[in-house]
């Protein structure tokens, strides 16, 4: 697939989707977006976004689909298997704006979350209800980044991975389609099971904007 080269005129698209003071190609930036904790050598990316809500990465990856611009979804970077590492170039999408607890719902044991949030503060924020989230990775990884991986952690033989603790998740597919795939009921007979194959798909399937979580 032959990707393209942003330009003059796609940097004053996303500057006027998300603003000037939320992008970046300065060299510090492109260089920190460019490798993780894997041993994979780094592939610097052309511009960075950090968006603040779903609309607009649904704006973003819209126009990127349609000029053939690569994008690569961005947590905290402490993946060990190199999925966060731009190798196209084009744009990373940092969603470390995107950190809210949007709700806790404790009398269903569920939360729903952006995907920027850290999962060790998700789980100061729930501790005081008397729940957490299982899954623990060690690294001060997103909920985003451990939907990407599948992460686990030493917990996983008891409370399984991140696919086990997942109810529901809003995704922005690449030609910026906005769908809610899974569902807050614990039996539902609705098809295919789309929930399952987006968590560990790395972000090739889509990006992950909202999640439920147990």
């Amino acid at each position: 697939m032959q990707f393209k080269k942003i330009e003059e005129r796609d940097i004053r698209v996303f500057e006027k989707l998300v603003g000037k003071d939320r992008l970046s190609m300065g060299v510090s930036n492109l260089r920190l977006h460019s490798y993780d904790q894997s041993h994979h050598s780094p592939c610097l990316p052309e511009l960075i976004i950090w968006p603040l809500k779903e609309e607009e990465v649904s704006d973003i990856l819209d126009y990127a689909n349609r000029q053939m611009i690569p994008v690569t979804a961005w947590g905290a970077g402490t993946s060990l298997e190199g999925n966060p590492i731009p190798i196209y170039g084009g744009i990373v999408l940092d969603f470390s704006f995107m950190n809210k607890i949007i709700a806790i719902r404790e009398e269903d044991f569920q939360a729903d979350v952006q995907p920027g949030v850290i999962y060790q503060d998700l789980n100061h924020s729930l501790r005081h209800k008397g729940l957490f989230f299982p899954p623990d990775p060690g690294a001060r990884a997103t909920i985003g980044g451990m939907i990407g991986n599948n992460a686990s952690g030493s917990k996983c033989i008891r409370y399984g991975s991140t696919r086990d603790n997942i109810v529901k998740l809003r995704v922005v597919l690449a030609n910026g389609e906005i769908i809610d795939i899974g569902t807050r009921s614990q039996k539902s007979s609705s098809g295919y099971d789309l929930l399952r194959l987006f968590i560990g798909s790395e972000g090739t399937l889509g990006i992950v904007v909202q999640a439920t979580v147990k």
